[in-house]
C-alpha cells in the first residue's frame, strides 16, 4: 500500500529534524492565548511565572509591568496553564481550549499564600472574538467526536452560515462522494481546501479536495465563508483541516462504527399508502417503488496513536481508517465503496522560535458499480480506483 511506503520518508524526516529547523509559521493552523495576572482586588501582578503545557514542549513567560502574558502561534487543542508568584498560592487552569485563528483570553487571580493550589475550570475561545474579522465556523475535536451526522468534512460544511449543499448525506449514504456546494456570493470552484496550513485543492478539479480523509484524525475543522486575510487567495469558502499531533504523553484511540438496513427507516411506499394521491395517471401508479442510495451497510474502523520520540523536542503521530459504504440504487443495483486514509506527522522543536513539521497523507478509493441505475445495468457500470 502506498501509505506504508511513506514510512521510509518518515524515518528520513526524523533524522533531518534532529539537524535542521525552520521558523514556525502560524498561517491557517494556529491560535493564541492572551491573559493577565492580578491580585484579589484586581491590581496587576508583574513578575508572575506563567507555564503553558500541552501540544508540545512547555512554554514559560513572565508577566510584564501590567501583569499581562501572551502565547501566540499555538497548535489547536487542550492546554494546561499554571501561574506562580512568591507570596501567592499557585493557580492551575486545566482544559484550556485553543482554536484555529482565534484568541482565547483568561484572567488569572492569585490569592495570598495558603497551603493548597487553586484549580480553575479551563476557558474556551469566545463566541465573539474581537481579534477576528472573518465569518464562518470552527469545530474542535471535542465537538467532532460528537457529530451526530455523517463523518466527513462535508457534514461540517453544511453547518457553516451561508453554505448551500447540492445534496444531503443521510446516515452516510453519500460518504465517498464529494458533494458540490456554494458559499455566500461564490461558486464551489472558488473553494480552497487546506490541511495543516498547506493548500491541497485538486488542480484537476478546481474547488474540490484531491481525496478523502480519516475523520478521527482531525483536531479541528475550520470553515471560513468571508473576510479572509490577504494570505488566502480566494473570495470563496476556505476549508481548513488541522490534524492531531504527538504530545509529551503517549495516547491513542480506536473507533468502530456500523449501520445497516435494519437500522434505517423503511423507504418503500405502496399504492394503498398514497390514498387519493394514488389516483393520478388513471390509477395506474406503480404498485410500489424504491428510493435510490439505500444503505445496505456502512462501516468505519480505524485507530490513531501519538507520543514523544524525544521529550520536549520531537513528537510523532499517525492514524489509519477504512470506511466502507454499500448501497442499493434505484432498481436495486449494487454500489459499493471502500475508502482508506492514513496520516503520519512528525513535529520537531529545537529552539524557542524554531520548529518544523513533516506530514504525509495518503488515501485510496475503490468504488464498484459507479453509475448503476435502471438504464445502466451492472455489466455497464465501471470500477473507480484511485
Amino acid at each position: 500500500m502506498r501509505f506504508f511506503q511513506c514510512f521510509r520518508l518518515f524515518v528520513l524526516a526524523v533524522a533531518l529534524l534532529t539537524v535542521f529547523s525552520v521558523p514556525i509559521g502560524a498561517q491557517l493552523q494556529t491560535g493564541s492565548l492572551y491573559g493577565s495576572v492580578a491580585d484579589p482586588q484586581g491590581g496587576p501582578l508583574p513578575g508572575a511565572t506563567v507555564t503553558l503545557s500541552g501540544g508540545g514542549a512547555p512554554q514559560v513567560q513572565t508577566t510584564d509591568d501590567q501583569g499581562r502574558f501572551r502565547f501566540p502561534g499555538l497548535a489547536p487543542g487542550e492546554y494546561y496553564l499554571e501561574s506562580r508568584l512568591e507570596g501567592f498560592s499557585p493557580v492551575e487552569y486545566p482544559g484550556l481550549v485553543i482554536s484555529v485563528g482565534r484568541t482565547t483570553e483568561i484572567q488569572v487571580a492569585l490569592s495570598p499564600a495558603v497551603t493548597e493550589t487553586l484549580t480553575v475550570q479551563g476557558g474556551e475561545a469566545p463566541l465573539l472574538d474581537e481579534h477576528r474579522f472573518s465569518t464562518g465556523t470552527a469545530v474542535p475535536r471535542t465537538e467532532l467526536e460528537r457529530v451526530p451526522t455523517t463523518r466527513d468534512p462535508w457534514s461540517i460544511l453544511k453547518t457553516a452560515p451561508g453554505v448551500l449543499m447540492e445534496k444531503v448525506n443521510v446516515g452516510g449514504n453519500l460518504s465517498g462522494t464529494q458533494i458540490r456546494f456554494v458559499g455566500p456570493g461564490a461558486p464551489s470552484e472558488q473553494t480552497v481546501w487546506s490541511m495543516d496550513g498547506m493548500v491541497i485543492t485538486d488542480m484537476a478539479s478546481v474547488g474540490s479536495p484531491p481525496g478523502y480523509f480519516d475523520f478521527d484524525a482531525f483536531e479541528e475543522i475550520q470553515v471560513s465563508t468571508g473576510g479572509n486575510d490577504a494570505s488566502v487567495a480566494t473570495g470563496g469558502v476556505v476549508v481548513n483541516m488541522v490534524t492531531r499531533r504527538g504530545t509529551n504523553g503517549w495516547r491513542g484511540s480506536g473507533h468502530y462504527y456500523y449501520s445497516d438496513d435494519s437500522l434505517v427507516a423503511n423507504s418503500n411506499v405502496d399504492k394503498d399508502d398514497l390514498g387519493q394521491a394514488g389516483a393520478w395517471n388513471n390509477n395506474h401508479a406503480q404498485p410500489s417503488f424504491t428510493a435510490g442510495n439505500r444503505i445496505v451497510a456502512v462501516e468505519d474502523y480505524g485507530l490513531e496513536l501519538g507520543g514523544p520520540i524525544i521529550r520536549d523536542h520531537l513528537w510523532a503521530w499517525g492514524s489509519y481508517s477504512v470506511p466502507t459504504v454499500n448501497l442499493l440504487t434505484v432498481g436495486d443495483f449494487k454500489d459499493e465503496t471502500e475508502l482508506k486514509a492514513g496520516n503520519l506527522k512528525l513535529n520537531g522543536q529545537i529552539g524557542a522560535s524554531n520548529s518544523a513539521t513533516f506530514f504525509v497523507w495518503d488515501d485510496e478509493k475503490y468504488k464498484k458499480g459507479r453509475g448503476a441505475s435502471p438504464t445502466t445495468p451492472p455489466e455497464s457500470t465501471w470500477i473507480q480506483q484511485r
